[in-house]
């Protein structure tokens, strides 16, 4: 965990009034020009007092008259010109518009031109113009501003003696100045420059004066700047004692007064976060608060107060953990924004207070609207902060704060891309010496390492410890922002350690850690996080040197982290987690004491229940809990409070939550969280079946397989039963399911990442935007339904009840593999469940099988390449090594006599008991899981060696006819035209590519789409230059079966951009998903590698195969590797005479027949039965 500060202060308070008025004379039939001088000062003042806007329009409409009725060579011209500058630059403060402040800076320009320097009120007018102009570097950032504002300053004081009347206010302006260059450029000397001249302007200035408090507050203003700079407590003391000075002598009603009161709430709110003394927070609301209270509404400055009390309630929110604070915060942010006008040069930092309080929230309680309501508040800020603005590179980092905690909440890689984009720009525009330099540069590396976990590029983390050792040699001895750097680069250490494996840098890492902790008053809102880490590294050097001490030290602070971490706190699970993990792991050792176990059990139970962490962090406790349980139930000193059922029930409730709708379906399948939650399923199912609770452990198996697709078909559920009740509720959730699968499916994360600000790529944050807004209503419109008595399960996981439909054409065989058994569910008859063990097959040995096949293909060059082209390079391809001295038909021999072996003739020898005998051969649908979903079943057997004979073999092919399916619920389709009784032949699309472009040429598709026009009636053909993306998505559309001819492609890298090469590019997988295909019956894949899957995603079903399934299409004809062009054509012949033969009689179509029926006559051919490198690929799945 780690933090940055992202708070900006008010404007500062030597702005208040430092602009000089000429005295006005008083005498009776005055002149027009005089008397109008007169009501504008009248005015101007009855504003200053009451803030009334009314008032200052008249004081300006005023001005104009008089200075319109008054000659240039008149003696008051000057004054009149001086004083219509000062009441717009006025305007400008209260309404920001541009107008008004260039306006003022010309007039101010102009009465300088119209009065020699011998004049006495030139040194006056001089220092108004330059803070006009410093107004307009704060709004613009124009450097050259900076250095014309001091110059003008600078030439105003040397032009009056110290005793002069005004040499405090140009000493003022002139510190003013200084330090507005040096929070600009970092230059010391500017800021102990600001510093003298504050002092000398407060000296000359005596007691009583009306501008005293005025020349205190700049003084206290340049002591905290100081301070944050350098960290020295006696800046901050001086700060607080100027700032407390210059209140107690602003007398109540006084128009500055909220201001002082302001200023002076910030000082002791920066002495808390460096001391953390409640007294200091409490006097900073409480000065905040009377600035608020002391504010007209209306008054161009209550914004200003707003944004500062929400501050110090955000404070006190991370100091006590109340909500009420933060609620108090969000509310007065908004506020703050509300009520300043777009243009205004202020509005920017309170959008980006504001997106800060909203990213509070979402740490505290999770809810995914904050989080959205940050990235906005903060993308709009710096779109509102012009390029060079002091303030942009503060602004650019929360903007990044806010991707980041995204990225960390849903995984979404652009998130971090563009964290690390923003963090770079704000780090990149700052000056070594900039005081928040080193923030950025830590939060910089953060999201390096973030990005080094999910690439392991080790760049990125070489550059993020030299970030971080960089952040820590800025920061002096003794800054507040200190030990938040030596604990991350502490951390980052830690992260070196995993990959180098050198002890030293274990070592240099804990020793930063330890100094960061010991730096950390306490009560500081970082000192969980750090202790967290700490310990966790303590831990880390146990496992590696067996010290003991480092494991008692490593349970005694993780013991004070979960302490200090306040009860609702976000971060809470993770840190319970590792508490239960330190007494489990000494539980383990032979220093375990008798608690440890129910220490363990309890630490790990709070994290999982805890309602407002991340759901992962939740998911990984309740796999820590159901360890416990499992391995020691008889060393609890208490009895759990959760049954290990019950614990896996509550954890694949967790599910949903984790893999949120609002990503699109490729940063879903990057996610992390898939591994984990695969590995939980597939312990959940292993338990129930030990309780010989097999429909719970097949329902729990449906629930956490295939969760991506799960979802996209979830958004496709057929409304009629909701629409007949509640129309509109009906229509809702279909249009925002319509808009959903429309962002799930999008390329937005192949769009190029720009180096500009966030602003330059709208339209892809926009999309991401969109997106999570669509994910959140459909969430609320889930929620309402299922309050409806009539549909309170509605879109919950199916019950076994539901998924016993999935058996109508035959036993359905689910496989378990875990690595302390595996079983076989079988769904047969009218949803009865036979368990099969399989004591013969372990998780090992499953894994070892799928390698031995992998090797063997890539040893072919089967999985990598696409479609063959020539008759002899399935038999001598010399192209790709061998990994054994085999011949590959005898290690795939091997390979399908293990799964006869030890998986099917075990699970076949039951289902033959479970079906009644009949003449026809039983069809079986295989839902294998792990790596036996990489395996092929249906090819499994004992394979005579000889060539040329089947004598003597014993196959799954002989006795059943196989079928594969990602999930039971894909068998739950109806079956429209593939059911018995339609005799009218489909409409077929026929697409052939033998020429396709940067592909190797394959002419047979061109013969094989022969063979199906001249069998099949209603066929359509899409040859060659006719086989573009859009035509077919087209003819997809408007035909029940689909034939693809051409190069399939298996991206492991981004599997969603697996494709069918047609001849203007690559139809993907997220393309064919997103499809509303209506007719969409039977899908012939014949590609290679079409369902090959992702070995990263075994429960997942990434492949074509499994696309078309989701796209619509009940039954599909796939490829699990590279297939010859010369034997697709001889496959599909056999396929589609069978297949017209079932149209023309009427019966119910089976695909998985005709496919049987095929591949059966390639065995059959002379010595085809030991060529399985030719007919074990063609597999069916679907109906």
């Amino acid at each position: 965990m780690s933090t940055s500060d992202g708070a900006e202060p008010h404007p500062p308070a030597s702005a208040e009034s430092s602009i000089a008025t000429s005295s006005t004379p008083n005498f009776s039939n005055l002149p027009l020009h005089i008397e109008m001088r007169i009501v504008a000062t009248r005015a101007y003042e009855q504003y200053k007092t009451r803030g009334d806007l009314d008032a200052l329009e008249t004081s300006i409409q005023c001005l104009r008259v008089a200075m319109g009725v008054t000659e240039d060579d008149h003696p008051e011209k000057a004054a009149i010109i001086n004083n219509l500058g000062l009441a717009l630059n006025t305007r400008f403060e209260c309404a920001g518009e541009r107008q008004d402040l260039e306006e003022a800076i010309f007039l101010w320009q102009l009465a300088n031109a119209l009065t020699p320097d011998d004049s006495p009120d030139k040194p006056s007018w001089l220092s108004n113009l330059a803070v006009s102009i410093i107004s307009r570097f704060e709004r613009e950032g124009r450097a050259e501003d900076l250095e014309e504002a001091i110059g003008l300053c600078t030439h105003a004081v040397e032009l009056v003696p110290d005793s002069h009347v005004h040499k405090p206010t140009l000493l003022n302006n002139l510190g003013s100045s200084h330090r507005a260059r040096f929070e600009q450029l970092g230059k010391l000397k500017d800021l102990e420059s600001a510093i003298a001249l504050h002092a000398r302007a407060v000296e000359l200035t005596p007691d009583g004066h009306s501008n005293k408090p005025l020349m205190l507050s700049s003084s206290g203003n340049s002591h905290q700047t100081r301070f944050k700079q350098l960290g020295k407590l006696e800046d901050l003391e001086s700060a607080i004692s100027l700032h407390a000075r210059a209140v107690e002598l602003t007398p109540d009603g006084h128009p500055n007064k909220p201001s002082r009161l302001s200023n002076s709430g910030n000082s002791h709110l920066t002495r808390f976060e460096q001391l953390g003394k409640l007294e200091d927070l409490e006097s900073g609301i409480a000065l905040h608060a009377r600035a608020v209270d002391l504010t007209p509404d209306g008054h161009p400055f209550k914004p200003s107060w707003l944004n500062n009390s929400g501050s110090s309630h955000l404070a006190r929110f991370k100091r006590l953990g109340k909500l009420e604070d933060l609620e108090s915060a969000i509310a007065l942010h908004a506020r703050a924004v509300e009520l300043t006008p777009d243009g205004h040069p202020f509005k920017p930092s309170w959008l980006n207070n504001s997106g800060n309080s909203h990213l509070t929230r979402f740490e505290q309680l999770g809810k995914l609207e904050d989080l959205e309501s940050a990235i906005a508040l903060h993308a709009r800020a710096i779109e509102l902060t012009s390029d060079g603005h002091p303030d942009k590179p503060s602004r650019l980092n929360n903007s990044g704060n806010s991707h980041a905690i995204r990225f960390e909440r849903l995984g979404l890689i652009e998130d971090l891309e563009s964290a690390i984009r923003l963090y770079t720009c704000a780090a990149g525009l700052a000056p070594d010496s900039h005081p928040n330099k080193p923030g950025w540069l830590n939060n910089l590396a953060n999201s390096l390492v973030r990005r080094y976990e999910r690439t392991r590029d080790l760049k990125d983390l070489k550059k993020a410890i030299a970030h971080l050792f960089r952040a820590v040699n800025l920061t002096p001895d003794g800054h507040t922002g200190k030990p938040l750097y030596l604990n991350n680069l502490g951390a980052k250490l830690g992260t070196k350690f995993e990959q180098s494996g050198s002890l030293d840098d274990l070592d240099q890492a804990i020793t930063h850690l330890t100094n960061a902790v010991s730096l950390t008053p306490e009560g500081h809102p970082n000192k969980p996080a750090f202790v967290y880490n700490l310990s966790n590294l303590l831990r880390t050097r146990f496992n590696e040197a067996g010290n003991v001490p480092d494991l008692e030290e490593a349970i005694k602070y993780s013991t004070c982290s979960v302490e200090l971490l306040p009860k609702n706190h976000a971060e809470r699970a993770p840190v319970l987690r590792l508490l239960g993990l330190l007494f489990d792991t000494r539980l383990r050792s032979p220093h375990a004491q008798a608690d440890d176990a129910t220490c363990a059990m309890e630490a790990s139970l709070e994290a999982m229940q805890h309602p407002n962490s991340h759901p992962l962090e939740r998911l990984r406790a309740c796999d820590q809990y159901t360890d416990l349980l499992s391995e020691f139930p008889h060393l609890f000193t208490t009895p759990p409070r959760l049954t290990l059922l019950d614990a896996y029930k509550y954890a694949l409730g967790l599910i949903p939550r984790c893999i949120w709708l609002g990503n699109n379906v490729r940063g879903r399948y990057a996610s992390k969280e898939l591994p984990v939650i695969g590995d939980v399923v597939n312990n959940a199912v292993t338990a129930a079946i030990s309780a010989g609770e097999h429909g719970l452990a097949l329902e729990w198996l449906e629930t956490g397989r295939a969760v991506v697709w799960s979802q996209v078909l979830q958004l496709r559920t057929p409304l009629d039963d909701l629409r007949r009740v509640h129309p509109q509720l009906a229509d809702n959730i279909y249009h925002v399911s319509q808009a959903l699968q429309h962002a799930a499916t999008s390329p937005s994360s192949s769009l190029p990442l720009s180096t500009e600000p966030r602003k330059a790529q709208p339209s892809l944050e926009g999309h991401t935007q969109s997106s999570h807004i669509y994910a959140l209503e459909y969430e609320k419109l889930i929620t309402q339904i299922r309050e409806l008595d009539e549909f309170k399960d509605f879109l919950l996981p199916k019950t076994l009840s539901q998924l016993a439909g999935a058996c109508v054409s035959g036993p359905v065989v689910v496989i378990n593999a875990h690595e302390s058994r595996c079983d076989a569910l079988v769904l047969y008859g009218a949803g009865d469940i036979a368990h099969v063990p399989l004591p013969d097959l372990s998780l090992l040995r499953a894994k070892f099988i799928q390698k031995l096949l992998w090797d063997t293909l890539r040893a072919k060059r089967l999985l990598n390449r696409c479609r063959g082209n020539t008759r002899d390079e399935f038999e001598h391809d010399d192209r790709g090594g061998r990994v054994t001295a085999m011949d590959p038909p005898d290690l795939m021999r091997i390979i399908l006599a293990e799964l006869w072996n030890r998986v099917v003739k075990p699970i076949m020898d039951v289902v033959c008991t479970l079906i009644p005998s009949s003449a026809t051969l039983p069809h079986v649908t295989w839902c294998p899981t792990g790596p036996l979903a990489f395996l092929p079943l249906h090819a499994a057997g004992i394979y005579p060696e000889c060539k040329g004979t089947n004598t003597d073999s014993q196959t799954v092919m002989d006795i059943a006819i196989s079928s594969y399916t990602p999930t039971l619920e894909a068998l739950l389709k109806p079956r429209t035209r593939l059911a018995a009784g339609h005799t009218e032949y489909p409409k077929v699309l026929v697409v052939s590519q033998p020429d396709t472009p940067n592909c190797t040429s394959i002419p047979e598709t061109r013969t094989e789409a022969g063979i199906i026009m001249s069998l099949i009636e209603h066929s359509t053909p899409l040859d060659d230059t006719e086989g573009t993306i859009q035509s077919v998505l087209e003819g997809m559309a408007t035909h029940d079966w689909v034939h693809l001819a051409c190069h399939g492609v298996q991206n492991h890298t981004d599997p969603m951009s697996s494709a069918f090469a047609l001849y203007d590019g690559r139809l993907t997988l997220s393309s064919l998903v997103s499809q509303h295909l209506p007719n969409a019956d039977l899908a012939i894949l014949s590609a290679c590698q079409t369902a090959t899957g992702d070995e990263k995603l075994s429960e997942e079903a990434v492949h074509l195969a499994a696309g078309m399934l989701n796209a619509g299409y009940k039954s599909v004809i796939g490829t699990m590797w590279s297939i010859s062009d010369y034997i697709a054509p001889e496959v599909m012949r056999v396929f589609y005479t069978v297949m017209a033969e079932q149209v023309k009689t009427g019966g119910e179509l089976q695909p998985a027949y005709a496919l049987h029926e095929a591949t059966k006559a390639l065995r059959n051919k002379p010595g085809g039965v030991n060529d399985f490198i030719r007919w074990v690929p063609f597999v069916h799945f679907g109906l």
